[in-house]
């Protein structure tokens, strides 16, 4: 992390995203938590870390995506899951089996596979196919710059 991004995150920890300028990196934390939402195959909006709604704001820059995987997913069957956001429900991450590497590993740091601009407030969506979730607990963290 260069020592600007370092700056701006130390900032952020004390002033809060709503405070930073238009043109300072700002992030967002999504959760999924089985034992709050279920794994129901659909698509499931994330909240925020105390499971409240949360949006990515209108005119958002995403810039990257982080995941923090606290519990694996696992699945009674084949489940895929997908990240993106309301609209664009593979945004973020492209649908992976529940046990690809990025889902089961400690954290693991993504590209996003399209780099996105909001048109409107949008919700971050976890998309589960194919099979059931039965249990998982993950963190995104979503880091963007405000557009016009």
């Amino acid at each position: 992390m260069s020592a600007q991004n370092n700056r701006n995150r130390k900032m952020q920890d004390l002033i809060g995203n709503e405070k930073l300028g238009r043109f300072q990196e700002k992030t967002l934390c999504f959760m999924y938590d089985f034992g709050t939402q279920g794994g129901a195959a659909g698509a499931i909006t994330m909240t925020d870390q105390d499971g409240n709604a949360q949006t990515l704001p209108d005119n958002a820059l995403l810039t990257s995506a982080t995941f923090d995987v606290v519990t694996a997913l696992t699945s009674g069957g084949s489940a895929t899951v997908a990240l993106g956001w309301t609209g664009t429900a593979a945004g973020i991450k492209a649908a992976a089996d529940y046990d690809h590497a990025s889902y089961t590993a400690a954290t693991q740091a993504s590209s996003l596979a399209i780099n996105g601009k909001m048109s409107s407030a949008s919700s971050v969506l976890m998309t589960i196919a194919t099979a059931n979730l039965t249990a998982g607990k993950m963190y995104l963290y979503i880091s963007y710059i405000e557009g016009f």
